[in-house]
């Protein structure tokens, strides 16, 4: 087992992040005999799935609130449902919520925790590995509103996250698959030998001890940029290469009946956005052709159907990193290496568009 340290500077706050192969015994780490109850937020699935097996790692009787499944859930509606949960279960200040789960347990659970009574502790237990290397470090917690993904949402930190890279195993192809889509962005982004061992194999043939480094790797790159920028003011910016046209086709994607995998909207995003650095003469070509090789070799698309132009413009401009009514992309400058706060034409963001149509 790995145990990884996040330093908040800005909050005062450090906690760690446990990363193995069956590693729920670690949960013994963390003070739970602390707390007044201890609630579990989780969705159908994991509840028949893991939830009995995680039970008797836990030191106390607890509460449980489950949930549905899928990114539609992301909403505001279920947030209410799970702030009259806590209450009804007569949670206080001194309570524990632990989210177990994937990206939409952990947002929509911290968002729940780190609003109810101004904010309750929580503990992040994420089951895949979208959720393990991505949304359950940094304190980025939200749900979706009006169709924009992640626009409602609230900057706090965990106690602590774990990652138990055994669970992996239960995950289909696609799901597991969809993880590497913010995998090799993270090599894409920062680090030139990461993105090479990572895109090395298919998703399916890496070992539990090489997922275990995969795992580790990407919490470390993003570990080194959330510390020095917690709340995303200029160099946690980085991690959005591919987000921005990402997030506007998995948003319209969901109104349809063929939603596209958060994985699989970055990685379509990270070629239309690499595209936009090849125009704007910062990548190379030939780098942009190895990013796209490395994500069709993983099982990503790299391509998108039934694009429409003015609908993906619209969201790109309802996104929440726009100022001003400007909206600043992360570009790529070569592969390890990228640059924040680029603007971008209408005329390039519809160049990329066409590029990535399938």
């Amino acid at each position: 087992m790995r145990k990884i340290q996040i330093n908040i500077a800005s909050d005062k706050k450090s906690y760690p992040i446990f990363v193995g192969s069956g590693i729920l015994d670690a949960i013994t780490k963390f003070d739970l005999y602390s707390y007044s109850k201890i609630v579990v937020i989780t969705d159908t699935h994991i509840e028949n799935l893991f939830l009995k097996k995680i039970v008797p790692y836990f030191p106390q009787n607890i509460s449980t609130i489950i949930i549905p499944c899928g990114e539609r859930a992301k909403s505001i509606t279920c947030i209410l449902e799970i702030w009259r949960q806590l209450l009804e279960i007569g949670c206080d200040r001194k309570s524990l919520v632990i989210n177990i789960g994937g990206g939409v347990i952990g947002d929509m659970g911290g968002f729940a925790a780190s609003t109810f009574m101004r904010g309750l502790d929580f503990l992040q237990i994420p089951t895949t590995l979208l959720a393990q290397v991505d949304s359950s470090i940094g304190g980025k917690t939200g749900i979706n509103f009006l169709g924009v993904k992640n626009l409602i949402g609230v900057f706090r930190q965990p106690i602590g996250v774990m990652c138990d890279v055994s669970v992996l195993e239960s995950l289909s192809d696609r799901i597991l698959t969809e993880g590497f889509g913010e995998v090799i962005k993270h090599g894409a982004i920062a680090d030139r030998s990461y993105f090479n061992f990572v895109t090395s194999k298919k998703p399916k043939e890496f070992s539990q001890k090489e997922l275990s480094k995969v795992v580790s790797g990407s919490i470390e790159i993003k570990k080194c940029i959330v510390e020095e920028d917690v709340t995303e003011k200029d160099r946690r910016r980085l991690v959005n290469f591919g987000h921005t046209i990402g997030h506007a086709l998995e948003s319209l994607s969901l109104e349809s009946g063929s939603p596209l995998l958060h994985g699989e909207a970055v990685s379509i995003g990270m070629i239309a956005e690499g595209k936009i650095s090849v125009l704007k003469n910062i990548l190379k070509q030939e780098d942009l052709e190895t990013i796209t090789k490395a994500l069709e070799h993983a099982g990503l698309p790299t391509k998108a159907q039934n694009i429409d132009h003015k609908k993906v413009m619209e969201k790109i401009k309802s996104d929440k990193k726009s100022e001003r009514g400007i909206v600043y992309f992360t570009l790529l400058s070569g592969i390890g290496t990228c640059q924040t706060g680029q603007e971008v034409s209408d005329q390039n963001i519809k160049k990329a568009l066409e590029f990535v149509a399938s």
